[in-house]
């Protein structure tokens, strides 16, 4: 726990990482990746089983523990959405202050990389440049600025606050644009998987490309709590609970719960999922929250059945704010940071 003085420098520190123009040097990033690689693969059994390969599984389980949740959806390279959900207060506290208090629990969906249609003209203008082998440009330098930033901050949350900041893997976790291990090479707008990747590669070399994707497949995937459940996107099917656990041996399980297209999930999946999860929970109206694909209109989109509740929109920074025991409406508790 860190002192009020201490805090403050450490928000400052953050602020510090996401207004630098220049990008990290290699040994101190590499020492930097080797740390946070570090820290999920030693997270707690108690609240991480450990799969049959020894290493931390593929699930969160916080079934028992009755403290408010925020749920983030897709943050696709705005560290602006970090830092001012850090700054937002509930109750007269920060969530940077409840973190540090351990009052409070907070769960990224995923998606770290790539701005989007945020960023359409500059990856326009960078794949002009990496159509001509030109993979470092001004335009991919100013997108992977982003990206690094949002990266590095993500990394500090979780290997400050390590029981209370998560992270799930979402289906633009894929830092090597590979197609296997649960993940799908990604291309939206031009082939921003490839244009990432090939300027790593000739920014920084092999050895920090294979860190990132190292921490990538060591992200959970999946976070079941008292009466609600995450994962990046809709469960395609009800996997077991051991599945999920070992998802390194279980691809089906990382790509189900990060590349769901709207409307193809099994019918009931959620539901059955969650009392995989939890058999133990009673109360019945259990919720899912994900984000993936996007809500064009408005805060949410509720889906199966209003078990499972779609929470990004790209164009507002909404979080979805969850009390145990308490029914969750996404009138009032989806809130915006700004």
């Amino acid at each position: 726990m860190f002192s009020k003085e201490e805090l403050d420098c450490f928000r400052n520190h953050l602020h510090e990482i996401n207004d630098s123009n220049s990008f990290p040097e290699e040994c101190e990033f590499q020492l930097f990746l080797d740390k946070s690689l570090s820290t999920l693969e030693n997270e707690c059994p108690s609240y991480r089983p450990v799969g049959s390969d020894s290493k931390p599984g593929g699930l969160l389980d916080f079934s028992t523990e009755k403290i408010p949740s925020i749920i983030v959806p897709d943050i696709h390279a705005r560290a602006d959405f970090l830092l001012k959900l850090l700054d937002f207060k509930i109750e007269d506290e920060s969530v940077l202050s409840l973190l540090n208090d351990k009052k409070i629990f907070v769960v990224c969906v995923g998606d770290a990389f790539h701005s989007e249609s945020r960023g359409y003209d500059r990856w326009v203008a960078a794949y002009k440049d990496w159509s001509m082998d030109v993979y470092a440009g001004q335009p991919m330098q100013e997108e992977m600025k982003e990206n690094i930033s949002t990266l590095m901050i993500i990394m500090e949350l979780k290997n400050n606050f390590t029981e209370n900041f998560h992270f799930l893997k979402g289906n633009h976790e894929n830092i090597l644009n590979e197609s296997h291990h649960g993940n799908l090479a990604f291309r939206k707008f031009v082939q921003e998987g490839s244009m990432c990747c090939d300027f790593i590669r000739q920014v920084y070399g092999d050895v920090i490309l294979h860190l990132i994707s190292l921490w990538e497949k060591a992200l959970p995937v999946c976070a079941v709590f008292y009466d609600f459940a995450v994962s990046h996107a809709e469960p395609a099917f009800s996997f077991s609970r051991k599945q999920i656990i070992d998802y390194h041996k279980n691809d089906d399980v990382v790509l189900g719960l990060t590349w769901t297209a709207n409307d193809t999930a099994e019918k009931g999946s959620v539901k059955k999922l969650f009392k995989n999860l939890n058999p133990s929970a009673k109360r019945s109206g259990v919720l899912w929250f994900g984000g993936h694909r996007p809500v064009k209109d408005g805060k949410y989109l509720l889906r199966q059945d209003g078990a499972y509740l779609q929470l990004h929109n790209p164009n507002e920074m909404n979080v979805a704010i969850v009390v145990p025991e308490k029914k969750f409406n996404p009138e009032t508790d989806i809130k915006s940071v700004i």
